[in-house]
This record gives C-alpha cells, sequence and structure tokens, in this order.
C-alpha cells in the first residue's frame, strides 16, 4: 500500500467501503476533533505507528465535527477514542490519548504471526507521549527535566528542543524559552515555536501590566460592554490563538485590520500574518488569507 492507502480521512460517502476494507485488513478508526487537545497529541503517535507498519493496518481518521450521524451510529460519546475494526467487527476499543505500546497491544493479535517481535516499540513516540502528557497535568518541571536529558543525550535532534521551548512557555519561564531558540540555528525548524512565543509574549506583558483586568473574563466583560474595544477584541484574540480557538481570533483581528490599521502599528496584521504560520495546516488559513488580501487591496 502507498502512504495515502493506509490513512485515510472517513467521512459517511466511504464508511461503507472502510468496514469492507477490514475484511482484508484490519481498520483502526481515530475519532477526534481539532479543539481537543488530547487528540493532537496522540495523532502523531497514530500517524507513524501506520508509516511504520506499512499498510499492516489502516488508520481511517474521522472528524466528529464533520461526521455526528456517524459518530452516533458507532457509540462516539468522547475524543480521543480508537476503534479497531477487523472482519467488519468491533475487535476493540480505547478511549482517551494512549501511548504508541497500547495501540500497538490493541493491534498485534490481528497483525500476522511474529508481529511483536518483527516490529520494535517506537520509544522516540512514547518519549513525546509521556512530555505531552506531563504538559497537560502542568508537571512542567517533570517535563522540562526529560526534555534536558533526551538533548544531553542526542543533541543534534533539534525537535527535542523546539519542545523544550514550548514547555519552558507553557511554565511561564519566556527568558528561558527565548534563549533556547535563539541557541538553535535552524530557522524553519523553530518557526512554529517563535510565532507561538511572540503570542505568548504580548499576553505575559498585558496581563502583568493589568493585572485582574487582564484575564481573559475581564475582555471578554470589556467586549460585552462595548464591542469596538479594540484592544480588548486583540488581546481576546490572542487568548484565542493560545487556547487553539483559530477561527475566532482569525475573525477578531481581521476585523481590528479592518477597523483601524494604526492600533498597535498595524499590529492586528502582523499577528495574523505570524498566526497563519502558527497554524498553517488549518484549513481556515486559506479563507482568511483570501479575506485580508480583500481588505487591505
Amino acid at each position: 500500500m502507498e502512504p495515502s492507502e493506509y490513512i485515510v480521512d472517513v467521512d459517511q460517502t466511504n464508511v461503507n467501503q472502510i468496514i469492507e476494507l477490514s475484511t482484508r485488513v484490519p481498520v483502526l478508526l481515530d475519532f477526534w476533533a481539532d479543539w481537543c487537545e488530547p487528540c493532537k497529541t496522540m495523532a502523531p503517535v497514530l500517524e507513524q505507528l501506520a508509516t511504520d507498519l506499512a499498510g499492516r493496518f489502516v488508520l481511517a481518521k474521522v472528524d466528529i465535527e464533520a461526521n455526528p450521524m456517524l459518530c452516533q451510529q458507532l457509540g462516539v460519546r468522547s475524543v480521543p477514542a480508537l476503534k479497531l475494526v477487523v472482519q467488519g467487527q468491533l475487535a476493540g476499543e480505547l478511549d482517551g490519548a494512549q501511548p504508541a505500546s497500547v495501540v500497538r497491544e490493541l493491534l498485534t493479535p490481528y497483525l500476522g504471526e511474529d508481529m511483536a517481535e518483527e516490529e520494535p516499540v517506537d520509544e522516540a513516540s512514547d518519549f513525546l507521549y509521556q512530555i505531552q502528557q506531563a504538559r497537560h497535568r502542568g508537571a512542567y518541571d517533570q517535563a522540562i527535566e526529560a526534555l534536558k536529558g533526551a538533548i544531553e543525550a542526542d543533541p543534534e535532534q533539534l525537535s527535542y528542543q523546539v519542545l523544550l521551548a514550548e514547555v519552558l512557555m507553557d511554565s511561564g519561564d519566556i527568558p528561558e524559552a527565548e534563549a533556547v531558540l535563539a541557541a538553535i540555528a535552524d530557522g524553519e525548524a523553530k518557526k512554529g515555536a517563535e510565532n507561538r512565543l511572540f503570542f505568548v509574549k504580548q499576553l505575559v506583558d498585558f496581563e502583568t501590566a493589568e493585572g485582574e483586568n487582564g484575564t481573559g473574563e475581564s475582555l471578554q466583560y470589556r467586549l460585552a460592554q462595548n464591542a469596538d474595544d479594540i484592544e480588548a477584541k486583540y488581546y481576546m484574540a490572542i487568548h484565542c490563538v493560545l487556547a487553539g480557538e483559530t477561527e475566532s481570533a482569525m475573525e477578531m483581528l481581521l476585523d481590528i485590520v479592518k477597523r483601524d490599521r494604526g492600533f498597535k502599528e498595524d499590529g492586528a496584521r502582523e499577528a495574523l500574518l505570524k498566526m497563519f504560520d502558527l497554524v498553517a495546516g488549518d484549513p481556515a488559513v486559506n479563507h482568511y488569507r483570501r479575506k485580508l488580501f480583500a481588505c487591505l487591496h
């Protein structure tokens, strides 16, 4: 199989074909949502497994927002959720984000003889999974210590250095995050983290200056009182960027560009451009690029 054949998107139009496919090869249904952080944690783990096993099973991805009826039919109530289908029947399922080792354990009985011996556990995927889980728990010191150890053991692994900068941002240690990124020579490798750092610094500076008036709740109140409060809208947009509410953030920033190019010296446009890079894979990016172009020209 080609990669496009063993990692597929599922919707109502092709679900019957996918179930039929399970009579020839195991199919792992991955139910996810764009707003679900654990889904984002698990996605690269699943895709790496599918790549490593190269057609021994099919990873079938189901966006629950786009396919609510399909999720209802298959009994999906929360995400992330995995359902393994073999010979047209449910052979196993997992709820919540899982490391590669657990997913592999679910798959192994259906992958052919001696599969466990043929395919070693992907330790790197499991390590990254544990780091992401520590981030979700707020165990930043634990994640930072583990990443520093991994970097010491493999200083050429730039992804560990970029991830360390991300965790340092989570912990609020902005100067150290800046220092880590400054030491990375590969501009493309650190571009996403640098863009996120831009938004983190903006919000930290604002919250430090405003105190209780700089919280998301306070900004929402200001906007409820005055929908034309440009400053409140700008920093609310940044809150949304960091919370993963991409379309809301882009809509607010675009509105500021339309209303006041002078605010923060065209800062809303700059923030939009950085956001486009930060969430480059989001389908909404092309839509808002066109809207920004139309607004500027």
